[in-house]
């Protein structure tokens, strides 16, 4: 169990900068929405959301190994296979993310405010 707490809190100080970072994007995005923001506003949202998730989702990445190896007494390649799904998924909300933040910034130039 405490192989398990390690791996998270590492995985939680190697996501810290990262989630500051979104966190406070979510924050400056939901305040310049409230003050009359329009589609732009909302992609710069949406877009700081799936990041802020995708950063999330990287905290138990390596307990997840653990678990995987240890806990479910899987094979390696099983246990690879699990993990690549889990990095896809990540990756997919990544991909995502950039891909609302860049229409964000893009209607914001579009428009010229």
């Amino acid at each position: 169990m405490e192989m398990y707490i390690q791996a998270i809190i590492g995985g939680l100080f190697s996501s810290a900068p990262a989630l500051v970072g979104w966190i406070v994007a979510v924050v400056l995005a939901a305040i310049m929405l409230r003050r009359g923001g329009a589609r732009a506003e909302r992609f710069l949202i949406i877009g700081a959301c799936l990041m802020l998730l995708a950063s999330i989702l990287a905290i138990p990445t390596s307990a997840l190994s653990i678990w995987l190896l240890a806990g479910r007494e899987m094979t390696n390649v099983q246990a690879a296979s699990w993990l690549s799904i889990f990095g896809l998924v990540r990756g997919l909300i990544g991909l995502a993310a950039i891909i609302c933040l860049v229409y964000a910034f893009w209607v914001k130039f579009k428009t010229g405010k």
